[in-house]
Parts: structure tokens; C-alpha cells; sequence
């Protein structure tokens, strides 16, 4: 089942050390069917491989699925962050990038609003995965960090030089607390999804479910996720994917 970013791109004909992607459209259907069109900027091969190639060292230690999952969407990653770079204008240099050239990171709590708290950034953040349910209900998952209230947040706003890419989730939890998601995307309701997560992966001892859809959310989107916990509990739901952004707000240790 594994493979890597590397060869996913190297088989499409992206993994390259010379020359140039020309500037592209790309389209994405909202959930009433609306078709919304997003400018892919043209970018140097080498920038796709530099991706590549430091996304494949960041997983090498992750579970085999967590792997096949980047390297199944590989190239929409690539799609997402040439999305981004028609705004920074940049390139994505990864590591070694600095002011408005890009670079990402795998999903932390830390990136992500506490939909439990009231209060707004900087201190609305998560500080774990870790989440006391008191009872079965409807919260929310993913959320804008501002104050509008406990679990009645706003939905997470991209900023004009950033995006996300949600693939799926992983719960290492001992007792299992949730079983459904759904996604808003731009104001819309998806359909939702279960979390089997008893079912998921039994044999290898990972709870991961691939979302049967990824969640895109490209600079000045906006998105949400809300989740069904079914009993009370201590969970441990966490989001697989990565955070697109200049490398200049990639230097908070604490947040970024």
C-alpha cells in the first residue's frame, strides 16, 4: 500500500529539476453543484520537488497509511499550493524559505481554535487533541479562533496567502467518542461522514479513516467541521493533512 510524494509526482510527470508548470485553472464543485474556478500560478519544477522531498522526510516516520494518504493526493497538494503562490508570488522553498516564499507543516493542535473556549486569538488555540466530552452531542471540530461563543464559532477564514488540505483523521484514543463529521465548506453543508474508527485499520493498531472527499480550503475560503460524539469521554480525534503559508509565519514555535 505505501508508496511516497515523491514517486506519486514522478509519476505524473512533476518531479522534476528543471524548467517551468505553466499557469493553469483549476475548477472545484461546492456542495448546490456551483463550480468555482481557482488561477494555479506557473512555478519552477524544482520548487515541486523541494515539496516533495521534504514532505517525504516529515512522513518516513508515520504510519503507512498516513503515507499512501499524501501520496494519493500528492498532486492536489501541488495544485493547492500554486493556488496560494498566485497571491505570494514566491515559490515554495520549504525549509530554507524565508519572507513570502512558501512552506508547510503537518497539522498540530496548537494551528487550531478550542472550540470550547469563548475567547478569541491569540489564546482561543488548542492545547492538545485531547478532548473532555461530558455528554452525546453535536460540537464543533474545526472552527475560526474568535469569541463568538463555545461551539458557536464562525468558520475557519484562510488569509489571502495561505490554505489547508484535510485528507482524513486518526484517533489513538482508548475509548472511541466520536463517529460522524461534516463539512462546511464556503458557507455549504456537505454530506456527512462516519468515523469508523472500531473498524478502521484493525490490524495494524491505528485508527485512521481516509475522508471520502479531502477538504481543500484555498486562500480567502472558509471552512468548518463539526463533529457527532455519541457518549461522554476523554478523545483524541485529530485531523491528517497540512498548513500551507509564507515562511514569515512559519516562526511562532508556539502556534505556527
Amino acid at each position: 500500500m505505501k508508496t511516497s510524494v515523491v514517486a506519486a509526482l514522478n509519476a505524473a510527470g512533476l518531479y522534476k529539476t528543471t524548467g517551468r508548470i505553466e499557469e493553469q485553472m483549476l475548477k472545484t464543485i461546492l456542495p448546490n453543484g456551483e463550480v468555482r474556478e481557482h488561477k494555479m500560478e506557473e512555478m519552477d519544477y524544482s520548487d515541486i520537488k523541494i515539496f516533495a522531498d521534504e514532505l517525504d522526510i516529515a512522513l518516513s516516520l508515520q504510519n503507512e497509511y498516513v503515507q499512501s494518504l499524501f501520496a494519493k493526493y500528492a498532486q492536489d497538494l501541488v495544485n493547492l499550493i500554486r493556488v496560494i503562490n498566485v497571491e505570494t508570488a514566491s515559490g515554495f522553498k520549504g525549509a530554507v524559505g524565508s519572507g513570502r516564499q512558501l512552506d508547510c507543516l503537518l497539522f498540530r493542535a496548537e494551528q487550531f481554535a478550542d472550540p470550547d473556549l469563548s475567547i478569541a486569538a491569540p489564546f482561543a488555540f488548542r492545547a492538545s487533541w485531547i478532548r473532555a466530552i461530558g455528554a452525546a452531542g453535536n460540537l464543533q471540530f474545526m472552527c475560526q479562533p474568535d469569541n463568538l461563543g463555545v461551539n458557536t464559532h464562525g468558520d475557519l477564514a484562510m488569509a489571502v496567502n495561505e490554505g489547508i488540505a484535510v485528507l482524513g483523521f486518526a484517533n489513538p484514543a482508548a475509548a472511541l467518542c466520536i463517529d460522524a463529521i461534516q463539512v462546511t465548506y464556503l458557507a455549504q453543508a456537505k454530506n456527512i461522514q462516519n468515523l469508523d474508527f472500531e473498524l478502521a485499520n484493525a490490524f495494524v493498531g491505528d485508527a485512521i479513516v481516509e475522508m471520502k472527499q479531502p477538504l481543500f480550503v484555498y486562500p480567502s475560503e472558509t471552512a468548518r467541521i463539526d463533529a457527532r460524539y455519541y457518549r461522554a469521554g476523554n478523545d483524541e480525534a485529530r485531523p491528517i493533512g497540512l498548513w500551507v503559508k509564507m515562511s514569515q509565519n512559519l516562526r511562532a514555535l508556539a502556534t505556527s
